[in-house]
């Protein structure tokens, strides 16, 4: 067991569950960990929501905004009191039958696009980034919005963190580690485009490569969409290569945020000894 590393959920989707059912399950899982959980919540995508859940995904500015202010307050509402609160498309009505263990549970919202990621700044206590993004991304455009949301809002910045979760391949040979990262880019394509994720290659000068993965993919040539994924796409947004390049390459962003998540391993064949040898190298990374 471990007694020290953060645990959370990295991200629910706040068109699944209620506010009370990921308040209820947070307080239980922090209850569970002695108070290590942070709670990473999300508006998912039209994919997710609309197409495979039949959910539409309607006003997600405003339901994000009201979802992480009132889950918020519900996961810190002591035993004894009744939380009433009520907005344009969230409300609650109260109280809760045991205590929580602390006061407040970090929550942290998912965003990418400008709008979305000040939400995040005004409200939520940290912002939660996926992967495919440069440090200069990070700093240059999504940073400013967000800790100058923040301070609108009359927050303190420097109070509020910064998460992502970059797709990270680390193996002996490069050249085996490369290939499982554009491996799992491409898969990003299947069946059809990930709409953020093709955004941001976009976004960073990698239009080629990611309509051509959006081109090939769907129609199952897979080998032509990876030979369109070229070093420079996966040097710029990807931690690739051996131990000691993965290493370097994710010092790049320190100062950049506040905390990488290595979680999104990537890795070469389908065997458990295949798996176990690639959280074996995320271990070693992180250590």
């Amino acid at each position: 067991a471990t007694d020290r590393v953060e645990i959370g959920p990295y991200i629910l989707n706040a068109y699944a569950r209620s506010v009370w059912v990921t308040a209820m399950s947070a307080v239980d899982l922090d209850e569970l960990s002695g108070g290590r959980l942070v709670l990473g919540v999300g508006s998912g995508n039209k994919h997710i929501n609309d197409v495979w859940q039949g959910v539409p995904r309607e006003r997600p500015l405003r339901k994000m905004e009201e979802y992480v202010t009132l889950l918020r307050k519900a996961v810190g509402t002591p035993l004894g009191e009744t939380l009433e609160w009520r907005g344009e498309m969230h409300s609650m009505n109260w109280a809760p039958a045991v205590p929580p263990l602390r006061p407040a549970i970090p929550v942290c919202l998912a965003a990418l696009y400008p709008r979305m990621t000040a939400v995040a700044g005004r409200v939520a206590d940290g912002l939660a980034l996926g992967a495919l993004l440069s440090p200069e991304y990070i700093r240059d455009e999504l940073k400013p919005v967000f800790q100058g949301a923040a301070a609108e809002a009359g927050r303190d910045p420097s109070g509020l963190g910064i998460y992502f979760a970059p797709f990270v391949s680390v193996d002996e040979d490069e050249a085996v580690a490369r290939n499982a990262a554009r491996s799992a880019i491409c898969r990003l394509y299947d069946p059809l485009p990930h709409p953020y994720y093709h955004h941001l290659l976009c976004e960073q000068g990698f239009a080629k490569a990611a309509e051509a993965a959006a081109k090939h993919v769907p129609e199952g040539r897979m080998d032509q969409a990876m030979e369109a994924m070229g070093d420079e796409v996966l040097d710029k947004v990807a931690i690739v290569g051996t131990l000691e390049q993965c290493r370097s390459q994710l010092a790049r962003f320190s100062g950049v945020v506040d905390q990488a998540l290595l979680v999104n391993v990537n890795y070469s064949g389908s065997s458990e000894e295949a798996l176990l040898n690639a959280y074996q190298s995320l271990i070693e990374l992180a250590s």
